[in-house]
């Protein structure tokens, strides 16, 4: 019992300084390039969502929206309805692109 207490007593001082992060945000190592998502055929109003988290119009990103390295889930949404998802692997330095169908 006193090291199960001890251990919970242990995981919650790691979260509360910090050292236990739980959120869909990923950090780029430090020097690494990031990459670069380019996705065509998508209406310009259409919502670009990766990883869950909506970065805006589609329109914003003619250039391509920069991605840290490693695997995104990629959604492209207009008006609550989901036009295309797929899953991408950004390499640094790269571009990937996604098409609408």
């Amino acid at each position: 019992m006193r090291l199960k207490t001890l251990a919970l007593v242990a995981l919650c001082a790691a979260m509360a300084t910090g050292c236990v992060q739980n959120y869909a945000e990923r950090e780029v190592a430090q020097g690494a390039a990031a990459g670069v998502l380019v996705v065509t055929n998508a209406p310009p109003e259409a919502r670009l969502i990766v990883d869950g988290r909506d970065l805006g119009a589609v329109a914003q990103f003619e250039a391509g929206a920069p991605l840290t390295t490693g695997r995104h889930d990629i959604a492209v949404e207009n008006g609550g309805r989901r036009l295309h998802a797929q899953a991408v692997f950004v390499s640094a330095g790269a571009r990937v692109a996604v098409t609408v169908p």
